[in-house]
């Protein structure tokens, strides 16, 4: 993954860092030009998860657009519970198969929120190989694809079989982008 990170690969999302920045800095426009006040932390946190939609999912979230918060995947639920699941790690396997039988809302809610992650990372991936599907093997439409990571491990073989990632292996990366 390093050639991920390389500066030419970096430059090359910069249209998808623009496209989000563009929505930005018209909404805060907006703002200005109806002497508004808007929560700054509220409007960048809505960019961040649209850029972060386009560079690992292929797509943006559209919570800028909507104003919607509650469009962003529930990062922050899955986070807790991978925390708190893993920082007992003898008993990682025994916590993920009672814990979700527990009687607390909280809780069941942080269960709801991996589900949905993993739910989403799927229809992603799901999404982005019809798209790739329908280009087919033309090497010249490949190449002229997304350059977000999504794609690239669709794309990606092994370097002595050839083979190409399952989908159920890309379901498990794009959920560990969360």
């Amino acid at each position: 993954m390093s050639h991920s990170f390389s500066m030419n690969y970096i430059k090359g999302l910069e249209k998808y860092l623009d496209l989000n920045m563009a929505i930005l800095i018209r909404k805060i426009s907006q703002y200005a030009a109806n002497d508004q006040a808007f929560d700054l932390k509220r409007a960048l946190h809505l960019y961040v998860v649209d850029v972060l939609g386009e560079l690992a999912f292929s797509q943006s979230f559209g919570v800028q657009e909507a104003d919607d918060e509650e469009m962003a995947p529930p990062v922050k639920e899955h986070s807790l519970l991978s925390a708190a699941t893993g920082a007992w790690p003898a008993m990682t396997f025994t916590l993920k198969r009672w814990l979700p039988l527990a009687p607390y809302e909280p809780l069941r809610r942080l269960f709801a929120g991996r589900a949905a992650c993993a739910d989403l990372a799927a229809r992603c991936v799901e999404k982005r190989l019809q798209d790739l599907e329908k280009v087919g093997d033309d090497a010249e439409a490949v190449a002229a694809q997304r350059k977000d990571i999504l794609t690239n491990l669709i794309l990606a073989r092994h370097p002595d079989t050839g083979e190409r990632l399952t989908q159920a292996d890309l379901e498990t990366e794009a959920f560990g982008f969360m």
